[in-house]
């Protein structure tokens, strides 16, 4: 028997949650992204949520750089 389809979008209440210092010891934006994002670069940070990804990316692009983030939640 199937069982029924869960939403597996995470609440904005938890988001903040996806924010933590330990994360970013285990997932470094700087050294995942590091390959692929330079100075001056457009990206595209989809699935942003509360923006783990999104503001390394800003720091890597620069000022004359651009990120656009995207997520299911508007707030």
């Amino acid at each position: 028997m199937k069982s029924p389809e869960r939403n597996r979008v995470c609440s904005v209440e938890r988001a903040g949650a996806l924010d933590i210092s330990l994360r970013k010891l285990l997932q470094n934006p700087q050294k995942i992204l590091k390959p692929f994002i330079k100075e001056g670069m457009t990206v595209a940070d989809l699935g942003c949520g509360p923006g783990f990804f999104t503001i390394e990316m800003a720091k890597m692009v620069g000022n004359n750089g651009k990120v656009t983030a995207v997520d299911l939640q508007e707030r």
